[in-house]
C-alpha cells in the first residue's frame, strides 16, 4: 500500500506530458477533466479571440463614422 501511494506522489515527476495526465484521470477519475473544462473555460473568458477583436472593432468603426453617412 506504501508503495502504491510513493508511485503516485513521483508519477508526475517521472513521467512526461500526457502520460501523466493519463495516469492522474485513471487515478482521480473525472475530476482531472473536469479541473480541465474549468480552466479551458477560465481562458476564454480572459482571453479574446480573432472573430471577437474583429466584431468590436467594426463595431467601434462603424459607431465613429455613423455621422458621415
Amino acid at each position: 500500500m506504501n508503495r502504491a501511494i510513493a508511485a503516485l506522489c513521483l508519477a508526475p515527476f517521472l513521467l512526461s506530458g500526457c502520460i501523466a495526465v493519463a495516469a492522474a484521470g485513471a487515478v482521480t477519475g473525472a475530476a482531472v477533466g473536469v479541473t480541465g473544462a474549468v480552466v479551458g473555460g477560465a481562458v476564454d473568458a480572459v482571453t479574446t479571440s480573432q472573430a471577437e477583436k474583429d466584431r468590436r472593432d467594426a463595431r467601434k468603426y462603424r459607431k465613429e463614422h455613423k455621422d458621415d453617412r
